[in-house]
């Protein structure tokens, strides 16, 4: 968690009580308490049970962020056998569960902080780093998450970032509505009416109205618009790959899902409504599927999209507008999870983007900040699995690296005054497309992670503006609170 973020919130108070803990005093008092049960572990010969407390503990947050993997119940990672290793395990759910209790109270600080005028104190002795804008939607994201890989079971954190629970396990509300349905689900076959996942796992098939066997399925060719379905828990997948491609499909694309709502998933809401979502005064309601389509190869990527887009042949997936469907093909070449992160990001931006009376006709970035919309979909290239979940960002993930070498070793740059006044004809128009890419890459690095992520409130409602259509070019530049010129000298420095 960036310390900018995090310490300045030990200074507020909340209206019902004292100023909570500041996260670095957590972690302390966390650490301790790992300490004590990793040394009763070794004690009593427990060394894979140390091993797991031991590593419990994250390094700091520098250049990257954190997205964690968030089961769907506590339970613990090995068998828990013995009255000793069940004390050690109970105290350290004790030790977790105490820390994501002030991280929670973090958090409802941090939702608050939007409506906190400045103390004198702070007003005569402005702090350089601390972020621009008052608001810290990120930062409420952040520790909502933190709280819940310390306890998956927090009922308001929970909540506040749209999960519900169904039986003994946490589920977001659209899985819900299908369990509610009495619908199945397998990794494998993805969502299934009642009393169909049986005779899946049998090798049967169900196929608009019959049932075949899974090797007449898996033999017969199909086009995209009459091929087999696939329900994730937020993706209605049709496929014209085999039902393995669109199972590993789901889940890619599930896992941008989870990470999105932990880096940007707060963009689309007004600080206000956080506040009270994060209360406990609202929750979030199911909706509609997200679609996809699944080619069974490049030809057929080639010839289904080439009738709705001419340069489609030259991508390897593709978010198309104006049915609001993502296009992939199996076994495309390269980084194939860059390509989904990349065009699923798109997807989730626009169809989360801020509704009502400040929207705009004009499609998003079609005036100007088209740049922001590729931005921050490059910066979703960045991705990477860890033991803990993931992380996103870093200059030495994703493009990052290329847009160093771009700006230090070969001096291509766009001023970010050029680049803020570009809508989508004019920033696509030209020979200069891949080094561009590769800048608004590096720029979104530098805007959400630069700095201890100084500016990464103020990029989040940028994107709101953006994808509200009530931009303007100099719009960026007056939420960091800074030129463009010294922007660019920043983004400079951020990668030198």
């Amino acid at each position: 968690m960036a310390a900018c973020a995090t310490l300045a919130l030990a200074t507020s108070c909340l209206a019902a009580g004292p100023a909570p803990r500041p996260q670095p005093r957590l972690d302390e008092e966390f650490a301790a308490a790992a300490r004590d049960l990793v040394r009763r572990a070794r004690d009593e010969g427990l060394a894979a049970l140390a091993d797991v407390v031991a590593g419990w503990q994250l390094p700091a947050e520098t250049d990257r962020q954190f997205a964690f993997a968030i089961p769907s119940r506590l339970e613990p990672p090995l068998a828990i056998e013995g009255p000793a290793a069940r004390s050690i395990w109970d105290d350290f759910v004790a030790a977790r569960r105490a820390r994501a209790a002030g991280l929670y109270d973090l958090a409802v600080a941090a939702a608050a902080e939007h409506d906190r005028p400045p103390t004198r104190e702070e007003q005569a002795r402005p702090d350089p780093d601390r972020p621009p804008l008052p608001q810290r939607s990120c930062t409420v994201g952040r520790l909502l998450a933190a709280t819940l890989r310390d306890d998956p079971e927090h009922e308001r954190a929970r909540a506040a970032l749209g999960w519900v629970r169904r039986g003994d396990a946490w589920v977001w509300p659209e899985a819900a509505a299908r369990l509610d349905r009495r619908s199945e689900h397998d990794p494998a076959y993805g969502w299934l009416p009642a009393g169909r996942l049986a005779r899946y796992r049998a090798g049967e098939r169900y196929d608009r109205g019959r049932w075949i066997t899974a090797a007449e399925d898996a033999a017969r060719a199909v086009t995209v618009d009459r091929g087999r379905r696939f329900d994730s828990d937020h993706w209605e997948i049709l496929s014209a790959a085999p039902l393995e491609a669109a199972a590993a499909l789901a889940a890619r694309l599930e896992e941008t899902y989870l990470v999105w709502v932990q880096v940007f998933g707060t963009f689309a809401v007004e600080p206000a409504d956080l506040e009270k979502r994060v209360r406990g005064r609202g929750r979030i309601m199911p909706r509609d599927a997200f679609a996809a389509a699944l080619c069974a190869d490049r030809d057929q990527y080639d010839a289904e999209l080439g009738r709705l887009e001419p340069l489609a042949p030259r991508t390897d997936g593709l978010y198309w507008a104006p049915t609001r469907t993502t296009w992939f093909f199996a076994t495309p070449p390269g980084d194939a999870a860059a390509v989904i992160h990349h065009e699923a990001t798109h997807q989730l931006f626009l169809e989360s983007a801020p509704t009502g009376p400040r929207r705009q006709p004009l499609p998003a970035g079609e005036r100007s900040g088209f740049w922001a919309i590729e931005a921050v979909a490059c910066h979703m290239e960045s991705i990477r699995p860890t033991p803990f979940g993931w992380t996103v960002g870093g200059r030495d993930a994703g493009r990052v690296p290329a847009a160093r070498a771009r700006l230090v070793e070969e001096g291509q740059h766009v001023p970010l005054a050029e680049l803020t006044a570009l809508g989508r004809r004019a920033f696509q128009a030209g020979d200069r497309l891949p080094a561009i890419y590769d800048e608004v890459a590096g720029l979104a690095d530098f805007f959400m992670n630069g700095r201890g992520g100084r500016y990464r409130e103020a990029f989040l409602e940028y994107l709101a503006r953006v994808y509200a259509g009530i931009d303007e070019p100099d719009t960026l530049p007056r939420l960091c609170r800074q030129s463009a010129a010294e922007l660019d000298a920043e983004y400079r420095r951020h990668l030198e």
